[in-house]
């Protein structure tokens, strides 16, 4: 069984480095529109979504959508701490750990991370019908012993697949987008700074058996006003997108030294009162029955 967890930090705090571009309410919307395009794509391959904050409204709003909430205790001061008390909640034995603002992900790249992740920990092999879709890592860079005898090999193999295994997606910027631990204490999450390398070094050290996802779209995390923009070139079908064009993104091409695009406000100035678009969830409701 697979459980799907989405840190979110409390709404006051959400993307603040978009506050000379977006409004409060408006940071407060779009991340609420990009957990629910997060949702809506791993929900199918897990068994339970979770969502994990400090948040009251957040936690009492996303529970209508069938996403169990988990309150943050107040003495937990980082997102690491966060996400190792919501893996010990929850009772699934493996565990995705899912950012909210990666609303780019695809429902058919997550069946095929998943079918090749659930083969590769079976199996404890390479994943070679994947279509380049992902890879592992013991096989590129020789994390094993190339030097073992052949008669040590199985022994080896059958230890790392009782250390478990995990899937990472890594950012642009060195970070995680996605993590999948299989068992979910295989390794200890390691989120924030460059949590890419963090991950590979704790899964090394702990003998665990590594895959790895170099997808663009789930590269994409929104952060900046740029980040914007990719959604909008790239988001259409994504709630997240819908949302920016409703409070007046736009995206103008440069396709010049100085950058690919700019980003613009269409309709108002960030001083500007304007009315915010909320989600509704009797029209957006995915609850599972």
């Amino acid at each position: 069984m697979i459980a799907a967890i989405i840190p979110v930090s409390p709404l006051s705090s959400v993307k603040t480095r978009l506050k000379e571009f977006l409004t409060p309410k408006e940071r407060i919307e779009l991340i609420k529109t990009m957990i629910m395009d997060t949702y809506e794509k791993v929900s199918p391959i897990c068994d339970t979504c979770y969502i994990i904050s400090k948040d009251n409204e957040l936690l009492n709003e996303f529970s209508e959508y069938g996403i169990v909430p988990i309150k943050e205790p107040h003495e937990i001061n980082n997102l690491n701490d966060a996400i190792d008390y919501a893996i010990n909640y929850v009772k699934e034995d493996s565990v995705l750990i899912a950012p909210a603002d990666i609303p780019l992900i695809k429902n058919e790249d997550l069946k095929s991370i998943l079918y090749n992740f659930t083969n590769n920990a079976n199996n404890n092999s390479n994943n070679t019908n994947d279509r380049n879709t992902t890879y592992n890592v013991n096989s590129i860079t020789n994390i094993n012993n190339s030097n073992n005898a052949n008669n040590n090999s199985k022994a080896n193999n059958n230890s790392k697949a009782n250390n478990g295994s995990i899937l990472l997606c890594p950012s642009r910027g060195g970070g995680t987008n996605l993590l999948l631990m299989s068992p979910k204490t295989c390794i200890s999450p390691k989120f924030e700074g460059f949590s890419y390398v963090k991950h590979l070094e704790e899964a090394i050290s702990r003998d665990v058996d590594i895959s790895i996802v170099p997808s663009f779209y789930m590269s994409i995390d929104v952060n900046t006003v740029e980040d914007l923009g990719e959604i909008f070139i790239h988001g259409k079908n994504t709630l997240t997108y819908n949302y920016l064009k409703k409070i007046g993104i736009i995206v103008d091409s440069k396709h010049s030294s100085a950058g690919r695009f700019d980003v613009k406000r269409l309709t108002h100035s960030l001083s500007e009162n304007t009315e915010i678009i909320t989600l509704d969830s009797k029209v957006r409701k995915t609850a599972k029955n």
